[in-house]
């Protein structure tokens, strides 16, 4: 009688547990390439968020006006106020279907409410009309115009974006050979020459010239 060949029960359950074992690390495998697939995906939005808003605030800093506005003292102040982690200056902003463009006031700041979550904050508010028989805009009070912007519910913000730290230092136009960076810049008499941004501890800072000293600075900078 001829003995049939075929597999015994051990060789069945040999095979059985390495297609298991063989199953298991593929499917493993798959999910460890979909997830760094997915994190590799977060990192390059991330990126790209980073360099959109790079791009934005260095045009938005580019149009920064030289303008002196009067406050409720009566005294002359540059339209331009700025410390580590906030700035009020004028910039034009374009209206719709026209190329004419009315300067406005915006707030760039950092919010810091939730130290687990920091927000950068970008806002904006018309800047008052001038009358045919002043030449420059009526008095007002700054301390009023930065407390509507810091309150988080009176003025919506133009963005909102969180991130993980945000500085401000104004280089002035005299130190331009041997740079010595300032944390503010408040009741100048003329625009910085160069405003820098760091957005996030490993990225470059973001370096701007202002419109009146754009022609003046060397390439190195």
């Amino acid at each position: 009688m001829k003995r049939q060949h075929g597999f015994t029960l051990l060789e069945l359950v040999v095979s059985l547990t390495l297609m298991s074992l063989l199953s298991g690390l593929m499917f493993g495998g798959f999910r460890l390439a979909g997830r760094a697939w997915e994190t590799v995906g977060e990192r390059n939005a991330d990126h790209s968020e980073q360099i959109q808003l790079q791009l934005f605030l260095r045009n938005l800093l580019e149009r920064a006006e030289e303008h002196y506005v009067h406050d409720h003292r009566q005294l002359p102040l540059l339209s331009f106020q700025g410390t580590e982690h906030s700035l009020v200056f004028l910039a034009p902003q374009p209206r719709r279907r026209s190329s004419s463009a009315e300067p406005v006031w915006f707030y760039l700041a950092l919010d810091s409410s939730d130290p687990q979550h920091p927000v950068l904050s970008l806002k904006s508010q018309p800047l008052v009309a001038e009358t045919e028989a002043q030449e420059q805009t009526p008095p007002f009070d700054w301390n009023q115009l930065l407390d509507d912007f810091r309150q988080p519910d009176l003025i919506p913000p133009l963005l909102e974006l969180e991130i993980a730290s945000f500085s401000l230092h104004y280089l002035p136009p005299d130190e331009q050979n041997q740079p010595d960076w300032q944390s503010e810049w408040l009741e100048q008499e003329q625009l910085p020459a160069l405003i820098r941004l760091q957005l996030d501890p490993d990225w470059p800072p973001l370096v701007v010239a202002s419109r009146r000293h754009r022609y003046e600075i060397m390439d190195e900078y």
